[in-house]
């Protein structure tokens, strides 16, 4: 029988032994008990009038079958925003005379869909934070799709800019939303490898890239097609295959429930408790998690949004402001100026830089196959391939088809990715993330500077790969970015973040567009020095990210 009070139960001790005793202790005393012996009191974990924090709550639900699936759509989801946004960089040289594509046009189509990033991420940051991350995520990516349905088939250079706009606009409601929504279901000691997981399945899916464009885009069919006055080629149906994992993502997040990290900062817990038991029930297989009164974590403040009908708009961007000005106060903002800071450079190499990167490959591989045995630095033959990119007539020369050894890099590219993926989910936890950007940073930014100097033409191209391969610094720093800032800010400082590496996909893609052709060198140099002065900078985070590290327990098994 329950003893309703102390005084009950020292009465009823009495006639007991020492051990039932112990039992019967006050809640308080057991509590200092398990601190100090580290023990967990599993009769406490059942005791229905009891608070517990969030963490120890999804602590129970345990890592199962629920983390493995997030985990795998959470890498979809960031393959699918690769694919619509480099994909284009496929495209360009085999579509350049149906839309009439200079190397101007080429750098405004590049960056374009970046454009539209940056425009929408303050808003997508902004409702993923007041009003949820699953509410925002599944229909913008389903958004996106359409509109690179219609994308496919654009008439002229002008009406497939204004879609790719558009489907930016839309893609970017997922792309940052999804490191918030993934890290939330997983606690600190797990939540860095789970980022690594998604890392490795959307390297996965970037590998599938080189492949579709293969298979696609090298292919000798055409429909014409009189009513839009257009002849549909194979670049045309590969923009819609880049856009399909969009659509598998956004159906398959209606079988997906809200973060209950955010629904218990909303003050919703009874919701937030359901999430947890159905995680509880697809890990382990019972039918129910008894949880009793759940406490917020230190990070995860009450969320208040109060919309007057007189002025929605005004309220609209007040709130919106006074979700963004504390990323800028005096605790956040070293912060946040490093992470932006290295965002913009990172985005500036990984697709600024990588847009032209079929183009610069494809003229690599054109002349070794038109010069075997010859040996030339990699910005003299972009300079040779740009000199004869008109005939004498003036007309543009036209390419149907890219040389295979251009898929053949990309592949490569993308199995060092996953495999990098793969071994930074093994070391994340042991070596600490600031310690792995800095190394990653510096000898990948340094592999593009050998790049160019290097006089020997095939290594000098895989020199130029491994320059990419920076681009898994994105993932790491997104995993650190989410332990720096609270549960309220956390969707809001990555949108700010990512955004201002879109600025730098944005700025990338023109520089280079506007350098390449006269100044191949100084593009490098200018970028390679700046990311790795960006990697020194990533030393002034705070330290708890450096410090945490930490090993796995056996705990998470049902």
């Amino acid at each position: 029988m329950k003893m309703n009070s102390l005084k009950d139960n020292e009465i009823q001790a009495s006639d007991m032994d020492e051990s039932a005793k112990e039992n019967l202790l006050p809640v308080t005393v057991q509590e200092v008990s398990v601190q100090e012996s580290g023990v967990v009191d599993n009769d406490k974990k059942k005791r229905p009038d009891e608070s517990i924090p969030y963490s120890e709550a999804l602590e129970r639900t345990k890592f199962g079958r629920f983390n493995y699936y997030i985990i795998i759509l959470s890498g979809l989801v960031l393959s699918n925003v690769l694919l619509e946004t480099s994909g284009v960089a496929f495209i360009m040289p085999v579509a350049q005379c149906d839309l009439g594509l200079t190397n101007f046009r080429k750098g405004l189509l590049s960056a374009i869909g970046y454009v539209g990033m940056i425009l929408s991420s303050h808003l997508w940051g902004f409702l993923a934070d007041t009003k949820g991350r699953r509410r925002v995520i599944r229909p913008t990516i389903l958004a996106s799709f359409v509109v690179t349905l219609f994308s496919s088939f654009a008439t002229n250079f002008w009406l497939i800019l204004i879609l790719r706009l558009l489907n930016g606009f839309f893609i970017s409601g997922g792309s940052a939303t999804i490191y918030a929504y993934l890290g939330e279901f997983h606690m600190d000691r797990t939540r860095s490898r789970a980022m690594m997981g998604s890392a490795f399945i959307f390297a996965l899916g970037a590998m599938c890239m080189p492949f579709l464009a293969f298979i696609v885009i090298n292919q000798d069919w055409s429909f014409p097609l009189p009513f839009l006055g257009i002849i549909y080629k194979p670049w045309r149906l590969f923009i819609i295959v880049c856009g399909i994992t969009g659509l598998f993502c956004g159906l398959s997040l209606y079988y997906l429930p809200e973060s209950p990290k955010y629904l218990l900062s909303a003050k919703r817990e009874e919701e937030a408790k359901q999430v947890l038991q159905k995680i509880y029930r697809i890990n382990c297989g019972k039918d129910e998690l008894k949880l009793p009164h759940l406490l917020p974590e230190d990070d995860c403040a009450e969320i208040k949004i109060a919309m007057k009908s007189s002025s929605l708009l005004k309220t609209f961007l007040n709130t919106m402001w006074n979700q963004t000005t504390p990323l800028f106060h005096k605790k956040y903002l070293r912060s946040t100026l490093i992470v932006c800071t290295t965002q913009f450079w990172i985005y500036l190499i990984v697709n600024g830089l990588y847009m032209w990167f079929p183009h610069i490959i494809n003229s690599m591989s054109e002349f070794m196959n038109t010069h075997p045995g010859e040996n030339k630095l990699l910005c003299q033959i972009v300079y040779d391939k740009d000199e004869f990119l008109y005939h004498n007539d003036g007309s543009m020369e036209c390419t149907n088809k890219l040389e295979d050894t251009t898929f053949m890099y990309s592949l490569l590219m993308e199995i060092l990715y996953a495999s990098s993926f793969a071994f930074l989910g093994l070391i994340i936890n042991r070596i600490g993330k600031i310690t792995i950007l800095f190394i990653i940073i510096v000898f990948f930014t340094s592999c593009g500077l050998v790049a160019v100097w290097l006089p020997y033409t095939p290594v000098a191209a895989i020199f130029y790969v491994l320059l990419f391969l920076v681009g898994v610094a994105i993932n790491v720093l997104g995993a650190a970015t989410v332990e720096l800032y609270p549960t309220q800010l956390r969707a809001m400082a990555m949108c700010i973040s990512l955004m201002m590496g879109r600025v730098g996909s944005v700025v990338g893609t023109n520089f280079v567009g506007a350098l390449l052709s006269s100044y191949c060198e100084l593009t490098f140099y200018i970028s390679c020095f700046a990311m790795i002065s960006c990697a020194f900078l990533i030393l002034f985070l705070p330290k708890s990210i450096k410090d945490k590290t930490g090993k796995e327990s056996n705990s998470n098994e049902c």
